[in-house]
């Protein structure tokens, strides 16, 4: 025990003085400490609980488990020089829970170089997930503390794990305690009607079920941000025998509260529909429901992402092309005939490839039952390309950074180039997955993560952390970038060095090295080419086959340290324009300094001249029963077209026959150009102009200039 003077760190001070050696131990006395300190406060609009937590330097989070502010920490000694030793004492004994800080230093020079460079990254996510949370109002804490029992009994050697979700549970109860206790002095000092649901959802101290659909979104806002955030998943499933038992105007209002919840908390994924393993469509009240409040308030958050199969009926598919109308890029659109597949590859069965759902902004998971959704990295395939080129050289470190391969003038045949190019790409791959792999092992070791643990399904049946290989499903998932970019640019190769033979490669090399500057012929003739993914010409689609379809199959086979296997996928985030400036020229005809990158697996942006159905067609050349972590396809509509009923019949048509095709999924944004533009010089006047980015929608404004030109780029169909 340690005699602290200090009264702003509860958590550590918990931590420290369980004085146990499990982590499991130490954390649950941490949330004891925290949940006795932590203030209560209620959002006005809706009625729902949040944390002050004060000025702390850690606590039980998502994101990086028990790991501690040091630099806060340091920023407190130097302050309070009387209370220092506490300070310095708190980060001396928890500095080893610092899972980022620990990865870095573990990286090899390799691994060092491939991240700094934007060749790839990986392990850097703290990891997104979909727990069964609604079990707390479905069930309440007694009877989780009775399934904690009962997995205990079967499990001896895991007591410390057991003994330590009890602690955290204690300090649930006494945070819902403090909910109830808080809310009902808020009412009496304001009136508020909204915290109602709130004193009656917590009036049993969450220990036991919940009867209505206004107390069960309560609950859940609740436990929802205490677990940091995430991702909502399959809403609509989970909560539909909530909605049918309850008065539906108190929880139609309760609903659009949970909205505007998710709205300013912004929240990651929310999944409706879909089918089970059968067929069987899921859609219910619930669904159309949740359509229609995102219509109505037309918020860019939460991402909603519906499900769609062979019997989605004709009525989803009216209802979700019309909230598309509004412009807010949602639904995005996954297609189960492709994704389930995918999913099957990896082992899971049907009953569970069909429970999947998405979080983060696009990444697969299987709700309640993995931890496998998250990003654990990502490669540039653009880089990788250029690496072929150069023997493996970085041209803009001036540094080896990919895999030793020949020099150009020994790649003489197309097959030798691309063999050099899938050479660089398991370099990257393999980098990226043992960074990733890393961090896994770290976050075995030191995390501690007891909300997940108490609800996806494995971790108390194997007493197992989920951070430590509990859930049933421990896939990783690494995204691929840079796409089109290096399909066109070995196109163009193939067509101009090899088959015409215009050029050597070892010209191209140099053209490139030089930045195309004293190779203008060369330039035009590379940036003019049309040869250009996404056109449906057979001659660049069978090259992005044999790339796409090796990376996807190569990421199968590389084992994640949770107990799964990578796969690969494609979102880009906001990244695509840094992407495009550290990749440098390319004989696609990118120069140097230009940020316009492939954002999705679509054509790269602006270059996809023939309409939607090359594009799509170009798309389907993949095999994407292969990908298993969201394939994006961003496609953008003028909003004209979406206008009248016959144009949003034909993007229907459009989306059916691509997902009957085998596509995996469309993210759609509606806007019109001229808006776009206007919004480029005149940002106050379009502060509520929403966009689809990748695997979620942002406003326009907020955006950095060079990601918003990415957007424009973008050819409307």
């Amino acid at each position: 025990m340690y005699d602290f003077k200090i009264t702003d760190e509860p958590f550590a001070v918990g931590y420290l003085n369980a004085d146990s050696p499990s982590i499991h131990i130490s954390t649950g006395h941490g949330d004891l400490a925290a949940a006795e300190a932590v203030r209560i406060v209620f959002d006005p609009e809706t009625g729902f609980p949040s944390y002050d937590w004060g000025n702390i330097s850690c606590r039980t989070t998502r994101e990086s488990g028990q790991t501690p502010n040091l630099r806060l920490l340091a920023e407190k000694a130097e302050q309070n020089p009387e209370l220092a030793d506490d300070y310095r004492l708190i980060a001396e004994k928890m500095a080893h829970l610092d899972v980022i800080g620990r990865m870095v230093a573990a990286r090899s020079e390799n691994e060092r170089d491939v991240s700094d460079s934007a060749s790839g990254w990986g392990g850097m996510c703290g990891g997104h997930a979909v727990p069964n949370l609604v079990d707390f109002a479905r069930f309440g804490t007694e009877a989780i503390r009775a399934k904690i029992a009962a997995c205990r009994s079967n499990h001896p050697e895991s007591a410390d794990f057991y003994d330590g979700l009890l602690l955290s549970l204690r300090a649930l109860e006494r945070i819902a305690e403090k909910i109830h206790d808080t809310a009902q002095a808020e009412f009496a000092r304001t009136g508020n009607e909204k915290l109602q649901k709130t004193i009656s959802a917590f009036a049993r101290g969450l220990r036991t079920p919940v009867a209505t659909f206004a107390e069960a979104v309560s609950v859940y806002a609740a436990i929802f941000t205490l677990d940091g955030i995430d991702s909502p998943g399959h809403f609509d499933q989970y909560m539909i025998d909530f909605w049918n038992a309850s008065d539906k105007a108190e929880s139609r209002e309760a609903l659009e509260d949970l909205w505007l919840f998710f709205h300013k908390t912004r929240t990651w994924n929310l999944c409706v529909s879909g089918s089970d393993e059968n067929w069987n469509d899921l859609t219910n009240d619930l669904t159309y429901e949740i359509l229609a409040v995102a219509r109505k308030f037309r918020y860019q958050t939460p991402n909603i992402t519906l499900r769609c199969h062979r019997n989605t009926p004709e009525a989803l598919w009216k209802a979700a092309v019309e909230t598309l109308a509004t412009g807010i890029g949602m639904p995005g659109l996954y297609n189960d005939e492709v994704v389930c597949p995918a999913l099957e590859r990896l082992g899971i069965p049907p009953a569970d490839s069909h429970r999947y759902v998405m979080n983060g902004c696009n990444q697969i998971d299987i709700q309640g039952k993995s931890h496998m959704g998250l990003e654990d990295g990502e490669i540039n395939l653009g880089l990788a390309l250029s690496y072929a080129l150069f023997g493996g050289k970085n041209i803009l470190r001036a540094k080896q950074i990919g895999a030793a391969t020949p020099p150009a003038e020994e790649l003489d045949t197309f097959e030798k180039f691309l063999d050099a190019l899938k050479t660089q790409i398991t370099h990257l791959a393999d980098a990226v997955c043992s960074m990733a792999n890393k961090t896994q092992r770290i976050e075995m070791e030191i995390s501690a993560n007891p909300i997940r643990s108490m609800t996806i399904e494995g971790c108390l049946e194997k007493g197992r952390d989920y951070k430590n290989s509990g859930p049933l499903y421990g896939h990783g998932q690494i995204l691929l970038e840079g796409i089109p970019d290096c399909i066109d640019s070995a196109a163009n190769i193939k067509k101009y060095v090899y088959d015409e033979q215009r050029y050597t490669l070892a010209e191209v090399r140099d053209a490139i090295a030089a930045d195309f500057e004293g190779y203008d012929e060369m330039y035009r003739t590379f940036r003019n080419s049309g040869l250009n993914f996404g056109n449906d010409i057979a001659f660049v689609d069978a090259i992005g086959t044999e790339i796409m379809d090796f990376c996807n199959r190569y990421l199968l086979t590389i084992e994640t340290a949770r107990g799964g296997f990578y796969g690969g996928g494609c979102s880009t985030f906001t990244r695509a324009a840094d992407y495009g400036r550290a990749t440098g020229p390319l004989p696609n005809g990118k120069r140097m300094g230009e940020h316009l990158f492939g954002d999705s697996i679509g054509a790269t942006p602006g270059r996809d001249t023939q309409g939607p159905t090359a594009l799509l067609n170009s798309c389907l050349c993949f095999d994407q029963t292969l990908p298993t972590s969201g394939f994006i396809l961003n496609v953008k509509f003028d909003k004209a077209l979406f206008a009248t009923p016959t144009g949003m019949d034909a993007f229907e048509s459009l989306a059916k026959t691509y997902f009957a095709g085998g596509g995996q999924q469309l993210a759609v944004a509606v806007v019109d150009r001229e808006a776009l533009l206007d919004a480029l010089d005149h940002p106050d006047d379009h502060r509520d102009l929403i966009v689809r980015v990748g695997g979620f929608s942002a406003y326009f404004v907020t955006l950095s200039r060079a990601l918003q030109e990415n957007i424009i780029a973008r050819t409307s169909l």
